[in-house]
């Protein structure tokens, strides 16, 4: 993920792998069942479970998840939503938590990765490829899923805008400006139409990701926006230093501050609860379908 350009003034608000081996990749159905191939529910996700170990998992350029190392964590994370139909670039890096001293035989660290219920890669501690030494970490792990029969995402569709030396035109730059601020308005007027004419184009992608109707992943978010609305002193603001990044192969841009293992989302929202200051955020990314910007995700 590469910073392409500074965003323009008008969004400066408030700030508040290795290839799978033949016999373990995702089989290519035969021509007789193709149809049935393509209505089929294909379920993503990896299983992490790490004992004093840090990691970040990436999926195609997007970081999806961060933890530190100072807690134990044990999760499924689910992975379609960045998934595209072709080949899918998946990274963990396992890192030690600060001012923890190299203990390799006190630390445990397991990433499964499937395809519905098909184990397709294991990596466990310890690292074999590598020897366990702190100056072997952070360590990343690669892997390649082919996923050609996944649904065909518009998010797998969207233009290149991006040049090879990483420029965003000043021309998309104003079209992606004016979005954002667009959806803060409508959500500080609480505006629930014109929030759903903004993100139908996430909600419909999302939807076809996750094998679902757009429906319900509007409602779900509908629902979610409404309870914030309902919140003691709502209020929105964007980061104050927002920059647009480069992901996904340059088919998207994430509007935020930030840099890879240190993400700040541009949308936030606090209110209060209990007499505490609650934050609320929400990445935003952007991408251009049939000439037109929108927020894909």
């Amino acid at each position: 993920m590469r910073v392409i350009w500074r965003v323009l003034p008008v969004l400066l608000f408030f700030s508040g792998c290795v290839q799978l081996d033949a016999e373990t990749a995702l089989s290519v159905p035969d021509s007789v069942h193709v149809a049935q191939a393509l209505t089929q529910r294909r379920s993503y996700r990896i299983e992490a479970s790490t004992q004093m170990v840090g990691f970040s998992l990436m999926i195609n350029g997007i970081e999806l998840q961060i933890t530190d190392g100072s807690e134990p964590f044990t999760s499924q994370i689910s992975i379609n939503d960045w998934m595209i139909s072709g080949n899918n670039d998946v990274a963990i890096t396992i890192s030690w938590p600060d001012r923890v001293p190299f203990s390799p035989d006190t630390s445990s660290a397991s990433f499964r990765l499937f395809a519905n219920n098909t184990l397709l890669r294991e990596f466990k501690w310890p690292v074999s490829e590598i020897q366990d030494t702190a100056n072997a970490y952070p360590h990343t792990f690669t892997e390649t899923i082919r996923a050609d029969y996944f649904p065909r995402v518009l998010l797998g569709r969207a233009e290149r805008v991006i040049s090879s030396a990483g420029v965003l035109p000043r021309e998309d730059q104003t079209e992606i400006a004016d979005l954002a601020e667009q959806l803060r308005t409508a959500l500080r007027e609480k505006d629930m139409e014109k929030i759903n004419e903004l993100l139908m184009t996430k909600y419909t992608d999302l939807a076809a990701a996750r094998s679902v109707s757009p429906s319900s992943v509007r409602n779900e978010a509908n629902n979610t926006f409404r309870e914030l609305m309902e919140k003691e002193n709502y209020a929105i603001f964007f980061n104050g230093r927002n920059s647009f990044f480069s992901v996904v192969d340059d088919r998207a841009v994430r509007l935020g501050q930030g840099r890879i293992g240190f993400p700040e989302p541009a949308l936030i929202i606090t209110y209060r609860e209990n007499r505490t200051t609650v934050r609320w955020v929400m990445e935003l990314y952007f991408a251009k379908i049939n000439g037109t910007w929108v927020i894909i995700r």
